[in-house]
């Protein structure tokens, strides 16, 4: 056995134990440099991952926003496969306008049928196309069923209007007549009822008498005597044999008499006279008819009536100073606007 001296055991003893804190703060180093290397290794491979997930993110969403609209008109078209047909049809392209006529209104917008039957609507519904609708079935209802039984009473037919265009007229103020039209026979009869007065004193004058329709009307009423006024001569002819041919046994007046004439030409007689008018003529001609009644009722005062029916230029009679408007009834007055389908207006003479 060997003796080891104590002397010598504590010399060794030392520098080991030096050597082992050396090993260990070596080792705890290359511990700490490994970590911080693996450390920094993982937060670069992160990063580099993160930007490629970025990267393939924004590709992704690239092609998604590339592709998206096609995807939805495809997805919005119908399948015609499924449904027999064989070719779809032509489709607008991604980007492209729409023709008009392929366009497709907006919501909130009304199809141009529906917009175009209610301008058609709102323009039936104004008042004044409401009056002149109401009184075109009135005309009619006159026409087809008031008039028929009268209107057979004439020779040649009445109830046709004729216009001025294509007859015979040797006048000045051909150009300012208008057409013929018939008299609704019920309008003419309500009229004559507003003269509460005895007809026999009195001579009926008809201007525009037409094919005589009004003239032989008042002829059916104890007038002393009933003339007309016509300045067309194939109206005139018609009018002369309506008056050969009207039953006899419903004329109360026989001194029935039509002249071809212009009505500017013609003046009022001397006695009492009852003097109607279904707008003959403009204005201008009315204006000098009405200065020639005018002119004789201050050289001879006497009761005379106008009768003016679709009145155009009552203005002017109002201005005259001989004639004062009768007031109808109320019960008149709604008959005239229930059945009536023209204005009518009748004046007397003060005196």
């Amino acid at each position: 056995m060997t003796v080891v001296p104590r002397g010598s055991e504590t010399t060794d003893a030392k520098p080991a134990l030096s050597n082992q804190k050396r090993t260990k703060a070596a080792t705890g180093e290359a511990m700490s440099a490994t970590k911080t290397a693996a450390a920094s290794a993982v937060a670069v491979g992160k990063g580099m991952l993160r930007g490629r997930l970025v990267e393939r993110m924004a590709e992704i969403a690239g092609k998604a926003s590339s592709n998206a609209p096609a995807k939805t008109v495809g997805a919005l078209q119908p399948s015609y496969e499924a449904s027999g047909q064989q070719t779809a049809p032509p489709q607008t392209p991604i980007g492209a306008t729409a023709s008009p006529s392929e366009s497709q209104p907006e919501r909130g917008n009304s199809p141009p049928q529906v917009e175009r039957a209610g301008a058609t609507l709102k323009e039936h519904l104004q008042p004044k196309r409401l009056k002149k609708d109401y009184r075109a079935l009135l005309k009619r209802l006159h026409e087809r069923v008031l008039d028929v039984q009268r209107e057979q009473l004439f020779f040649a037919p009445t109830k046709d209007p004729a216009p001025l265009s294509g007859l015979t007229i040797n006048s000045a103020n051909r150009a300012f007549g208008n057409d013929y039209r018939p008299i609704c026979c019920q309008l003419f009869d309500w009229t004559l009822a507003q003269i509460d007065e005895d007809l026999s004193n009195f001579t009926f004058i008809d201007y525009g008498a037409g094919k005589g329709r009004a003239l032989l009307l008042a002829a059916e009423h104890p007038f002393s005597a009933a003339a007309g006024v016509e300045f067309a001569e194939e109206l005139h002819d018609n009018a002369q044999m309506n008056i050969a041919q009207y039953p006899r046994s419903r004329m109360r007046c026989r001194n029935v008499e039509c002249v071809l004439a212009d009505a500017v030409q013609v003046g009022p007689p001397d006695g009492a006279s009852i003097h109607f008018f279904f707008n003959p003529f403009s204005r201008e001609v009315f204006a000098e008819v009405l200065n020639n009644i005018v002119m004789s009722y201050r050289s001879k005062p006497r009761r005379l009536y106008l009768i003016l029916v679709d009145p155009i230029a009552t203005d002017l009679v109002d201005a005259s100073g001989v004639f004062a408007r009768t007031e109808f009834s109320m019960f008149e007055d709604l008959k005239w606007k229930a059945l009536s389908p023209y204005d009518v207006a009748i004046y007397r003479s003060l005196a």
